[in-house]
């Protein structure tokens, strides 16, 4: 991801912390430092927000109040459903970058955790469930748009930020008042609102010790030895007590000596490994 660097077009903090002038700075400079020390996006306020990107406060302000305008809203085909595609424009989509791609290099979401997640893929994700004698998956659905901005300024403050920064951070990134399925931001705010609930699945996998891996809003299982039917309801118990809803449509179990799928790939085996009919495919069109 291409993205502005930490100070943007500032070459140090106090050449920042200078153009903030005294009034600003003599309200925010200790946050501000903090938050630099630890490589966050430097989200204070929206009129230092306006300083560092010299965007004027009145527009950033709308940015944040009325962020419902900043977006082209259009929808695109996933198989034989339609999705709902909220595109940030250009100024919005400058902050949503920087703030989504320094969050994720700073933060830490665990080693279950392949999506978003930068040097991880979903590949590596399926190798983590490579010789498994079953799989067993849960999809959540409307991942992004059933992901409030309450929950998302509560995650927020949990790295550090002030409830000021973190209801300007979740306002910009949301868009009316749910994380927005297009802005480049919520991948990394979408994983750390889940944090807390990727430590709660890791107990389930350990409590059985079974393998588990989550890339986005797909949670798979796996095991070499019998499947223990009771991690059905206690997945099921973690999301009763949250806004997400899993997918019946999506909810899949599979076990030998039928083929085992994880994000595509066959897993029953030393390495993960394409289908035989995608293969078919991948050189029917390399035929000339």
């Amino acid at each position: 991801m291409i993205a502005p660097p930490l100070l943007v077009s500032y070459s140090s903090l106090d050449e920042y912390l200078e153009a903030l002038g005294s009034e600003l700075r003599g309200l925010h400079e200790a946050e501000i430092i903090w938050l630099y020390e630890k490589r966050l996006p430097i989200v204070v306020s929206f009129r230092c927000l306006s300083v560092l990107f010299g965007f004027s406060t009145n527009f950033v302000n709308k940015l944040a109040q009325q962020n419902w305008k900043f977006y082209r809203t259009f929808t695109i085909r996933k198989g034989k459903k339609k999705r709902t595609i909220h595109a940030p424009k250009v100024a919005l989509k400058v902050i949503q970058k920087w703030l989504g791609y320094h969050l994720s290099k700073e933060l830490n979401f665990g080693e279950n955790v392949y999506g978003f997640v930068p040097d991880r893929s979903a590949i590596d994700a399926a190798n983590v469930h490579t010789n498994a004698c079953w799989v067993y998956s849960v999809d959540i659905e409307n991942f992004f748009p059933t992901t409030t901005k309450e929950v998302v300024e509560k995650s927020l403050k949990s790295v550090g930020y002030s409830l000021e920064a973190a209801d300007l951070i979740a306002s910009i990134c949301c868009y009316k008042d749910t994380l927005a399925q297009g802005a480049p931001s919520s991948p990394v705010l979408s994983n750390l609102v889940f944090k807390e609930f990727d430590k709660r699945l890791k107990e389930i996998a350990d409590n059985n010790k079974i393998r588990l891996t989550r890339y986005a809003d797909d949670i798979v299982f796996s095991g070499v030895d019998k499947f223990p039917k009771e991690i059905k309801e206690q997945v099921s118990a973690i999301f009763d007590e949250t806004g997400w809803k899993l997918s019946p449509a999506k909810e899949y179990f599979a076990e030998l000596p039928k083929r085992l799928k994880v994000h595509g790939l066959l897993v029953h085996g030393e390495k993960a490994r394409l289908t035989k009919g995608y293969r078919n495919r991948i050189r029917a069109y390399n035929i000339y």
